[in-house]
């Protein structure tokens, strides 16, 4: 059976964290409609699972945590990906695709906060389900379109932010410059984790400037450098990108400032969780793909059966540092063991 379980984080951002104790599906990286389970139960269902690409290990969890709940609620899962994050036309003729098909529910984790809305009018005028994970879908678009969205699951953005708002304060004394690193400057994830860590340190930490780095290692090393250079007070890096997180940590490590200089990353990757246990950076905020994955099965499973749901369900963060990391990384992609949270839909 599939478990969700909630620790204890630290800071005001009252993040909490879950726990699956499963064992870890394997991932279908079909391009074409292939259902990751065969031989669903009369009854069971038949769900449709739209993704970002899945050679990124963040949506590769999520697809692993969704087919382990799918086994377990004995509906048939197809999952399909895009090419790349910016493939907004190849996603949206997989989904037309599963549409044509016909599901009883659509999971959709797009590339863009509009690429599907056109896909999805034929869904929403049937009254089929539709999950929105992680990337929120642009609601206004969407109800100029005839789209209505029945649940959305994922992170809290903001909320994140301020956790790693919460995690820095603790690394660095109060009054020291810090700097932010951030992705593509219109993406709203990016925005929000930005302003939940601008929140969290008002009054307490300089921020002295605000770069983008376009979600990309090679340039937020290259970013890190130049502010390393030239702002030497500098004491901190917030970034909203795990992959940013490793790049900038690497800049401060060829600076000479390993110890000296806190970088905080939010994702929560397994390099990061490595890195953390390695004594590179000291903390990150990780997130849990692979719980979003889980709850948005959940989420069908609930619709499907006729239930009323919630309209958003936000998936925890937990700050990860020395104290747990060697946990963390030994449960990835599942969160660490904790204590026991129900499932949102039941």
């Amino acid at each position: 059976m599939i478990t969700t379980t909630r620790m204890r984080t630290a800071g005001a951002a009252a993040a909490t964290a879950t726990i699956l104790a499963v064992a870890l599906a394997g991932c279908s990286s079909a391009t074409e409609p292939t259902p990751s389970t065969s031989g669903a139960p009369e009854g069971g269902g038949k769900v449709a699972f739209v993704i970002k690409p899945l050679d990124n290990t963040y949506f590769g969890a999520m697809a692993e945590g969704a087919e382990a709940a799918a086994k377990e609620a004995g509906v048939e899962l197809t999952v399909v990906a895009a090419e790349n994050v910016t493939d907004d036309s190849g996603q949206a003729s997989k989904l037309n695709a599963l549409v044509t098909a016909g599901y009883d529910c659509y999971i959709v984790n797009p590339t863009s906060q509009t690429n599907l809305l056109t896909g999805l009018v034929p869904v929403s005028d049937a009254g089929t389900p539709i999950v929105n994970l992680d990337l929120p879908i642009d609601l206004d678009a969407a109800k100029d379109a005839g789209v209505t969205v029945t649940t959305y699951v994922g992170t809290n953005n903001e909320t994140a932010g301020a956790a790693g708002g919460e995690a820095m304060l603790d690394l660095v004394d109060e009054g020291s410059q810090v700097a932010l690193i951030g992705g593509l400057v219109a993406d709203p994830g990016n925005i929000a984790r930005l302003a939940g860590f601008e929140k969290a340190v008002a009054g307490k930490l300089e921020i002295t400037q605000t770069v983008a780095a376009d979600f990309d290692k090679a340039k937020a090393k290259s970013a890190a450098a130049t502010i390393l250079i030239a702002n030497p007070d500098i004491k901190g890096f917030f970034t909203p990108s795990g992959d940013m997180a490793m790049g900038i940590q690497q800049a401060v490590e060829e600076a000479g400032l390993k110890g000296k200089v806190a970088v905080v990353g939010i994702d929560g990757t397994k390099d990061q969780l490595a890195d953390i246990v390695a004594g590179g950076q000291p903390a990150a905020i990780e997130q849990f793909p692979y719980l979003m994955g889980v709850q948005s099965v959940q989420a069908c499973v609930a619709a499907m059966g006729g239930k009323t749901i919630p309209e958003t369900v936000e998936t925890p963060v937990l700050i990860v540092n020395k104290d747990n990391a060697q946990a963390a990384l030994d449960a990835f992609p599942a969160p660490p063991a904790g204590f026991e949270v129900p499932n949102p839909f039941e």
